[in-house]
């Protein structure tokens, strides 16, 4: 038993105790109490984060080494990185053009623009889907590429958005159409 009584002393104040005080407590007293106690937790919220600590955590050097094994955080991290540079110049070229980018030779431009769409919308659900059932986003991956692709993939996204707002919700085809406003086949 003193063991016991030890252990639970050590500890933080049990759920039951903690309601017991807060239930003691005056209405405004009760709040401020719960505010003080949800101020102490270390929990991170949904759009918390820790900016400085994350690019301290970035190696470039992890990221080469995760590459050359074959890991799979590492490949994914690298094709989103590049993936979202594709969608962020698409974007930029899309909001200074009124069109997206041109097809390009046999349409490889174009096709890359599209595969990098999906990339990118791919790492925006899989990290949300993620932080819904876990808590938490997708991990860093080696030298933090993986969350760093997935920083950006959120950040293109609201560009997106202030895009599409900006041309008042008129987008252009994805595929060109004969006599449409970007490219024609």
């Amino acid at each position: 038993r003193a063991h016991r009584d030890m252990l639970t002393t050590s500890r933080a104040p049990s759920i039951a105790a903690r309601a017991t005080t807060a239930t003691r407590l005056s209405a405004p007293r009760r709040a401020a109490f719960a505010v003080a106690r949800a101020s102490n937790d270390k929990k991170k919220g949904f759009f918390e984060a820790d900016l400085v600590n994350d690019l301290k955590s970035v190696d470039g050097g992890e990221t080469l080494d995760g590459l050359a094994s074959g890991n799979v955080e590492a490949v994914a991290g690298v094709v989103g990185l590049a993936s979202t540079v594709v969608c962020g110049y698409s974007l930029y070229v899309l909001q200074n053009t009124g069109c997206g980018l041109p097809p390009g030779p046999f349409g490889l431009v174009g096709g890359l623009e599209g595969i990098s769409y999906l990339v990118t919308g791919g790492l925006i659900v899989g990290s949300a889907g993620k932080k819904i059932v876990t808590g938490s986003g997708l991990p860093a991956g080696p030298g933090g590429v993986l969350g760093g692709a997935e920083g950006i993939a959120y950040l293109l996204a609201l560009y997106g958005i202030f895009v599409f707002v900006s041309m008042g919700g008129d987008l252009p085809n994805a595929i060109p159409t004969e006599g449409g406003k970007c490219f024609s086949p």
